[in-house]
């Protein structure tokens, strides 16, 4: 078992738990006692966890950041069908982009996740531009992964990044691909979401990338939030799990996006 598949099963097992001992641990992981506790010192070091006498507790926002703090709801298996195909999508060494969201959180983990994104030559196995500080801790945490945090204003619910801060950081930036979540799929109104200022710094993104590919469940379609992100017409693609109603279809069709129902 690699670190990173390590710490993905300590970090699940610390959201349960709150505490784990190192002896715990390296019985239900299979590992030795001494891999434990340099991987507790390493997650210390790297603000997941805070070391005690033996184990280690979880600090509460470190954890359920690395972790899916809104997992477990019933579009999950929806949600995992988009983020396994999407992350296929992506091929070594490009520069891929994601908004803040569920389904572009559980395709980054995915993808940084993937074996084949080891570093060559010196170079990252793949860059990843986080737009949302969780999906930042998930790929710093693979060193073959050169992580790239926009700067700016933390969103406390979304995790995500926003202000003139981090669209100036992006407009300096360019992207392969650039995965997009939202709270609505819409013919008239597009792709929106909560947030005008998140939305802002989406636009940008999605502006500065050779390809955008919109990841959806079908719960979006006909739904509206507050802030316009951009029209259906500005994606590449359309990732989406669920059924799909013809009006839909048809203005898929008519703005050329690649439709991939999963």
């Amino acid at each position: 078992m690699d670190k990173s598949s390590r710490w993905d099963q300590v970090l699940a097992m610390l959201a349960r738990d709150k505490r784990l001992g190192v002896s715990e641990v390296a019985q239900e992981l299979g590992i030795s006692e001494s891999t434990v506790r340099r991987d507790f010192v390493e997650m210390e070091r790297a603000q997941l966890a805070r070391r005690t006498h033996g184990g280690i507790v979880a600090i509460d926002v470190a954890y359920s950041l690395a972790i899916n703090a809104r997992a477990g709801d019933q579009a999950a298996d929806a949600r995992e069908r988009v983020s396994d195909f999407a992350a296929g999508l992506v091929e070594p060494g490009q520069i891929v982009g994601f908004n803040g969201g569920r389904s572009t959180t559980a395709t980054a983990r995915t993808v940084v996740s993937r074996p084949d994104m080891d570093s060559r030559d010196g170079r990252p196995g793949l860059t990843v531009v986080c737009a949302a500080l969780n999906i930042a801790i998930d790929a710093v945490l693979r060193p073959a992964i050169r992580t790239v945090v926009l700067g700016g204003v933390a969103e406390p619910h979304s995790f995500e990044l926003t202000g003139p801060l981090a669209t100036a950081t992006m407009r300096d930036l360019w992207l392969d691909i650039m995965f997009v979540g939202m709270i609505g799929l819409d013919v008239q109104a597009g792709l929106t979401c909560h947030s005008d200022a998140e939305a802002g710094v989406t636009r940008t993104m999605i502006g500065h990338s050779r390809r955008v590919v919109g990841l959806a469940t079908a719960d979006k379609i006909g739904e509206r939030a507050m802030a316009g992100i951009c029209p259906i017409g500005a994606l590449t693609d359309l990732v989406i799990a669920g059924e799909l109603d013809e009006e839909l279809r048809r203005h898929l069709q008519e703005t050329s996006v690649r439709l991939h129902e999963v």
